[in-house]
């Protein structure tokens, strides 16, 4: 395929082109470790797990650069440095995870407090636990977010978007959740699509509210992360699963019905920041 076909095809299906790609790159890194958990592969690699993560940040430079020219690339991470809006986008994550995790001390069904007395656990491993979950996260973002989103929204509305976009992102999953060695692998797949879903309409909405800044997207995902494994530790994981996807699903839902008189979770298309 010559250098013009190959521009041709990205701009005519951007989204089916990233999400290929996406699916691609993440997928060489993270089938071969699922194969190797299970014995058929010969041999593990952290460059699987990099490319695992990286998977979407890579697409979305390949694919920005044929689609939006050659500022691309520099507009998908220009938003990464969109920092001054509301400081409330970035107080919501903390105050939405803090009442999560404290729903699940207080309401959950096992006695937390009884099993491991938090004077007892290594809180000093939580800053680091969230900082690599900052640099992580960062690099879904970029893809879903900082490319897929926008592209989304120039074609279909915010409730359509959110529904392909959670069940694309559920599925881009799959390899982990078959990997015996992999935190997710023991998690119900309907209650990881309904999580993927829920996520996704309050991404989206974080990201039009303050006017396409990915700051406060990877934030609450980063904190999302920060709280499973916190809940990992606690050995409250499986008891409180339900109460976490339950609140997120209810949350999401409760922004479709605040923004039902807009089709978008946030301001009307003709407000929003064209960049």
């Amino acid at each position: 395929m010559t250098e013009i076909s190959r521009g041709s095809v990205f701009k005519r299906y951007p989204l089916i082109s990233f999400y290929i790609l996406a699916f691609l790159i993440s997928w060489i890194g993270w089938i071969p470790q699922m194969l190797y958990s299970r014995g058929i592969f010969p041999f593990n690699h952290p460059l699987f797990s990099f490319l695992g993560g990286a998977g979407p940040t890579v697409a979305a430079v390949l694919v920005s650069r044929r689609v939006w020219g050659k500022e691309g690339p520099g507009r998908l991470f220009n938003a990464l440095f969109r920092w001054r809006i509301s400081w409330f986008w970035y107080l919501f994550p903390l105050i939405y995870w803090g009442a999560v995790m404290v729903g699940v001390l207080l309401l959950g069904s096992t006695p937390v407090l009884e099993v491991l007395p938090l004077s007892s656990f290594s809180w000093n491993l939580v800053p680091a636990v969230f900082a690599a979950m900052l640099l992580s996260n960062l690099w879904e973002e970029i893809g879903w977010r900082g490319f897929a989103l926008p592209e989304f929204q120039k074609r279909f509305s915010d409730r359509v978007t959110a529904v392909v976009m959670g069940l694309a992102w559920f599925l881009w999953h799959l390899p982990l959740m078959l990997d015996p060695a992999s935190p997710m692998e023991d998690l119900p797949w309907g209650g990881e699509a309904l999580f993927s879903l829920g996520l996704t309409v309050i991404y989206i909405w974080l990201y039009n509210q303050s006017r396409g800044s990915l700051l406060p997207v990877i934030l609450f995902h980063a904190l999302s992360n920060t709280a499973a494994f916190l809940l990992l530790e606690l050995g409250a994981f499986d008891t409180s699963y339900l109460w976490v996807v339950g609140v997120t699903c209810l949350t999401a839902v409760g922004i479709v019905v605040v923004y039902r008189k807009v089709d978008y979770f946030g301001p009307a298309p003709e407000e929003r920041d064209p960049a």
